[in-house]
């Protein structure tokens, strides 16, 4: 039983040390719902609610932040210029 008690404790310590780490390398425009500061102390506090709370809520995904514009890769993807040329084809 100590082995496992051990085992519990040592995955919830690296859980709590791998949310820390990401909550203190997380950018300031990713953040969200608190301060980094209170993260850090919710974490440290409240190991496993505070790890479990910044993976879910404490920071913004990739995709929202670092959004590139879509853009055709060639004419024929970009539907204006195919609505134009349908246009064309009509016109002459």
């Amino acid at each position: 039983m100590a082995r496992v008690n051990t085992l519990l404790f040592l995955v919830v310590v690296a859980f709590a040390v791998v949310a820390l780490i990401d909550c203190l390398a997380t950018e300031r425009s990713r953040l969200r719902s608190f301060p980094r500061g209170a993260w850090a102390v919710l974490i440290l506090l409240c190991p496993i609610f505070g790890a479990v709370a910044w993976f879910r809520a404490g920071r913004a995904p990739r995709s929202v932040t670092v959004a590139a514009p879509v853009r055709p890769a060639g004419p024929e993807d970009d539907p204006d210029f195919v609505r134009r040329m349908a246009e064309s084809l009509r016109n002459s």
